[in-house]
């Protein structure tokens, strides 16, 4: 029993479900949002939407366990959330193991789409160029030819991709309309997103160099990086009072307290090189995270109740 328990506990460490949890936000702050306009959501079309980005950051994630694993296996500055899932250094699951399971992710993704073609294009059809451009940058976030993640992009890739794809989806798979004002309310997630992604490189920065893994911290280094992670940071709240602009109510300014309060913290760990330092660096990440979050799903009870 225990040699059959143990694979399933290293798959579901592979798969790192909680970290799902930022683009199904985003969408659904988008879903939340065209409701609270007065269009009716569709259940099925809703749902499957939901599952659908689901596969597409599996996909993101199991890729990337694959590709990364040689710079995994020499990182030993990992936090809790940088380093990947430890699962294929630890020896929990194969390294094979993670191919397969991605490019079954994006079978189940390709039976989705059949689905939707059959019975929901007529209606929403620019759903298919944003869930291709979405599944696209996922895919080849880590997996040759593209790698994003080792060209110094795929942190722009992730922060579109999680904040603005997300939302302004989320509003079209219920209104049928792309609606421009959804970029606006989409840019703190973006940031913050893009930052969840900054701040995971800091310790493992020795290690993507090791294998040259050109991202941002690596052709910035660790200095300049915090400084750009802190003005992206820092510029998240602000965007949040911006969306008064298109129509969002001024209670957000309240609402969205939670969100400066964090990024002032994650920013406030910066101080004496807190970013080459271990525990600095777990705070900062655990801060990013929980104000990525925040800063898209805090617009759900403001359209709501205000």
């Amino acid at each position: 029993m225990m040699s059959a328990i143990m694979p399933i506990k290293g798959f579901l460490v592979l798969s790192r479900l909680p970290f799902l949890s930022p683009g199904i936000a985003a969408l659904v702050t988008g879903i939340a949002i065209a409701a609270a306009d007065g269009f009716e959501p569709e259940p099925g079309l809703a749902w499957m939407s939901v599952g659908g980005i689901a596969l597409i950051m599996l996909a993101t994630y199991y890729f990337n366990e694959y590709f990364d694993y040689e710079g995994d296996a020499m990182n030993k500055r990992f936090t809790k959330f940088s380093g990947g899932s430890r699962a294929i250094p630890d020896l929990k699951v194969p390294r094979p193991v993670a191919r397969i399971a991605g490019w079954s992710a994006v079978a189940l993704l390709v039976a989705i789409a059949v689905i939707y073609l059959l019975f929901y294009f007529d209606d929403f059809p620019c759903l298919l160029p944003l869930a291709l451009y979405g599944a696209f940058c996922g895919i080849f976030y880590s997996h040759p030819p593209f790698q994003w993640s080792y060209q110094g992009v795929g942190e722009i890739v992730i922060g579109g991709c999680y904040g603005v794809l997300a939302i302004v989806s989320g509003y079209y798979i219920v209104s049928g309309t792309i609606e421009p004002d959804m970029v606006l309310v989409a840019i703190p997630a973006s940031l913050t997103i893009f930052c969840v992604i900054v701040v995971n490189e800091f310790p493992d920065i020795d290690a993507d160099r090791a294998v040259c893994k050109k991202n941002l911290v690596v052709r910035l280094g660790l200095k300049k990086a915090s400084v750009m992670y802190a003005a992206a940071m820092a510029a998240a709240y602000p965007f949040m009072l911006a969306t008064v602009l298109v129509g969002m109510s001024p209670f957000i300014a309240l609402v969205g307290l939670p969100v400066l309060i964090l990024c002032a913290l994650a920013i406030l760990e910066l101080r004496n090189e807190g970013y080459a330092k271990h525990d600095p660096q777990s705070k900062m990440a655990a801060y990013t995270l929980l104000a990525n979050l925040l800063s898209s799903t805090l617009f759900i009870p403001v359209v709501f109740l205000w």
